[in-house]
C-alpha cells in the first residue's frame, strides 16, 4: 500500500459562478481533469449552501451516503449536482488513521478500473476536506 496525497483547489467558471467548484487533487493530479471526458464536476461548490455542508458531510464520514452504504458521490452533474443526472462514485472508508477512496463507478454499473484505490492520511484529508467550508484561497479560473 503506498500513501497517496490530497488537496482541494478553488476552480471558479467565469461563465457561470454556480459551477465553480473544489478540484480534487490526488498526488498532484486534477480528479477533475482526468475524469473530464465524463462531463461531470467535482461535488464541492464554492458557493456556502447546506448541501455544501452537506457534502462535506459525507466526504468526512459524518453523514451517511445518499447511495447508501459507503458509496459516495464524488463527481456530479455541473448543471445541478443531481444524482439523478448521473455521477462518479467511490467507497470511501476509514482504518486506522487512514481513508481509503476505492472502487470508483460511473452511475450504478459501470467500474471505473484505472482509478484507486487510494489511501490519504486521515488527519490531512479531514482537515482539506473541512476546509472547504471557510476557505479564502486563490483560485484557478475555468472559463
Amino acid at each position: 500500500m503506498r500513501l497517496n496525497t490530497f488537496s482541494t483547489k478553488q476552480i471558479i467558471n467565469e461563465t457561470n459562478y454556480d459551477k465553480s467548484f473544489y478540484d480534487f487533487f490526488i498526488d498532484g493530479r486534477s480528479l477533475y481533469k482526468l475524469l473530464e471526458k465524463h462531463e461531470f464536476i467535482p461535488c464541492i461548490p464554492v458557493a456556502a449552501s447546506k448541501y455544501k455542508v452537506e457534502i462535506v458531510q459525507e466526504l468526512t464520514l459524518k453523514r451517511l451516503s445518499k447511495l447508501g452504504g459507503n458509496r459516495y458521490p464524488i463527481l456530479v452533474c455541473p448543471e445541478c449536482g443531481d444524482l439523478d443526472c448521473g455521477f462518479i462514485s467511490a467507497i470511501i472508508e476509514e482504518e486506522n488513521d487512514l481513508i481509503i477512496w476505492r472502487d470508483f463507478k460511473k452511475g450504478e454499473a459501470l467500474r471505473l478500473t484505472h482509478l484507486g484505490p487510494y489511501y490519504f492520511e486521515k488527519k490531512n484529508y479531514m482537515k482539506t476536506i473541512q476546509g472547504t467550508i471557510t476557505s479564502t484561497e486563490t483560485s484557478a479560473r475555468l472559463t
